[in-house]
């Protein structure tokens, strides 16, 4: 895989956020309207290089309960009033908008159609905080929505950090069917000698989705100097998804 603009992200990320790691991530279960959600959005301050989002400091994900797509969500959070805005993506375009006073328990906003100007109550209850940068954090078991997805499958990684670790990372990596919320299967990454679900600034971007039809995926790993990956593949004949435990250097060593 050629990579090289990412490459170049790690190693100025490398130089500049060495002394921890840089995810703040808050997820939710709620409501819009009627509809049951699970939202998830992390702070991240100068992410965005485009001019005209000089002031997006939010990335995250959503989906709804019923039918578990993973939406890609970016937007902004004014700490002076505690507020937040986030747009929906859809094929690249913003399709809803979410607006609510930010509380670490409790959310009540709105959420609104941008072809339709349709309003939808919005109610949202906090599940986790996984925070990684005061390295005297510690926690276990926090689960976060992965962006990418499969036809039948999403996927959720279980993370933990240990207390004066500079990185969380991810445990395991569960299966789970969308058309019931099932999980078919739980990849286990604890004897990966190196850290795994922490190299992408983004959380949600950890694991990757690099053929649909053939199933086969990767999740990002702090291996080498810059990083790289594991890879997991389909067995159509025994049905389950295989790791391969040896990971891939993505760039020099």
């Amino acid at each position: 895989m050629k990579k090289s603009i990412f490459a170049i992200l790690i190693v100025i990320m490398a130089v500049t956020k060495t002394y921890a790691g840089w995810y703040e991530c808050f997820s939710y279960k709620g409501k819009i309207d009627k509809y049951p959600i699970s939202l998830s959005f992390q702070i991240k301050d100068g992410y965005f290089g485009e001019k005209k989002k000089k002031n997006f400091n939010l990335i995250g994900v959503y989906k709804y309960d019923n039918h578990n797509n993973p939406i890609r969500l970016e937007g902004v959070i004014d700490f002076k009033k505690n507020k937040i805005l986030l747009y929906e993506i859809s094929n690249e375009k913003y399709t809803a908008t979410f607006e609510f006073e930010f509380s670490k328990e409790k959310c009540v906003g709105v959420w609104t159609n941008l072809s339709t100007n349709q309003h939808l109550s919005l109610q949202l209850t906090n599940t986790s905080i996984l925070i990684d940068q005061i390295e005297e954090n510690e926690f276990k078991d926090i689960e976060i929505l992965q962006a990418g997805s499969l036809t039948e499958f999403y996927f959720i990684g279980v993370y933990s950090k240990k207390s004066n670790h500079d990185k969380a990372q991810m445990d395991k990596l569960k299966i789970i069917h969308k058309k019931d919320n099932t999980i078919f299967q739980i990849i286990d990454f604890s004897k990966i000698k190196t850290l795994t679900g922490n190299i992408r600034t983004i959380i949600f971007d950890n694991v990757e989705i690099t053929d649909n039809k053939k199933k086969e995926l990767i999740v990002w790993n702090d291996v080498g100097r810059m990083g790289g990956y594991l890879t997991i593949t389909f067995n159509a004949k025994t049905n389950k998804f295989k790791l391969d435990p040896k990971p891939i250097i993505d760039g020099p060593n």
